[in-house]
């Protein structure tokens, strides 16, 4: 195939195949097959909204602002806050996926403190919400490699869904050579508050030895606390209100079930979980684009 200038498509390309062994003449769009595909944006626009207005956390208003303002370099095409907005959309979508799909492909657990143990951190804090409802979400970080998985989990923080997304990221101490029921050997792997979901008796019978900080006395000593979750909850509620996306009015707006809230607040917990690694990482520009097209290619 060859890409050939069509003024019928939105970019004025498109790739064709034409042969007169087997005659067929077949056009395939550009955008065909990618994240592209759905977004109503002249590449060019799109290009910059990627690359600049993106990775540097603009809003949707701020990026509408950029692009009508630097429009000497789109060839006059423009595009509207609606379509920004989708592209967006979209792009939370991808990363949510993205993200979503790793974490099931592979359980936390690989990176080992000096005493031969992984060590976790877990919470629940409270993502959105009025003096009517809330809507919570649960995290789960790696001391030793600082990863972080963040779930909405609504208003269900039961022990059984809890630990049903703690099976399903944390390895469990069966492949560790250690007896649970000795308390001598009791290593901790996991610490949290003392809510009243995490009861160290549960988290024994589904393999994990757990830890808990009672906030109401103390906020531990030593390696005893819960420092790095809180220290998440703070930079991933930053990182959402520097978009200012999320509000009770655009959830109630955009969802009607539970399942399409939940998918509405796991994209924009994913979308700060995406910053938190560009500041963990001190990406450059360069590697800001590289990370981002790892999440969003096919």
């Amino acid at each position: 195939m060859w890409l050939e200038n069509n003024k019928n498509y939105m970019d004025g390309k498109v790739w064709r195949c034409r042969t007169k062994v087997q005659p067929h003449d077949i056009k395939i769009n550009v955008r065909e097959n990618s994240l592209f595909e759905k977004i109503n944006i002249p590449l060019p626009i799109l290009y910059f909204l990627l690359i600049y207005c993106f990775t540097e956390k603009f809003s949707v208003e701020k990026t509408y602002i950029e692009i009508t303002e630097n429009n000497n370099l789109f060839e006059g095409k423009t595009c509207s806050k609606n379509s920004i907005s989708k592209a967006y959309n979209l792009i939370r979508n991808k990363l949510k996926n993205k993200m979503h799909y790793e974490w099931k492909d592979h359980l936390m657990g690989d990176n080992i403190s000096d005493d031969g143990f992984s060590v976790f951190e877990i919470d629940e804090s409270k993502i959105i919400g009025n003096n009517d409802i809330i809507y919570w979400m649960f995290g789960i970080i790696d001391r030793i490699s600082k990863e972080a998985r963040i779930f909405c989990v609504l208003n269900n923080r039961t022990a059984d869904n809890l630990m049903t997304i703690i099976k399903n990221n944390i390895a469990t101490t069966n492949n560790i050579n250690i007896n649970l029921e000795d308390d001598n050997n009791e290593i901790p792997r996991i610490y949290s508050d003392s809510f009243t979901a995490y009861q160290p008796n549960n988290f024994r019978q589904n393999g994990y030895i757990l830890k808990r900080v009672n906030h109401s006395v103390w906020f531990g000593y030593g390696n005893f606390h819960t420092n790095n979750i809180e220290g998440l909850w703070s930079q991933i509620k930053r990182l959402s209100n520097n978009f200012s996306g999320i509000s009770i009015n655009s959830l109630q707006e955009s969802c009607n079930t539970d399942e399409e809230k939940r998918e509405f607040l796991d994209c924009w917990i994913c979308y700060a979980l995406f910053f938190r690694e560009i500041e963990r990482l001190k990406l450059s520009r360069k590697g800001k684009i590289k990370l981002l097209i790892k999440y969003i290619r096919i």
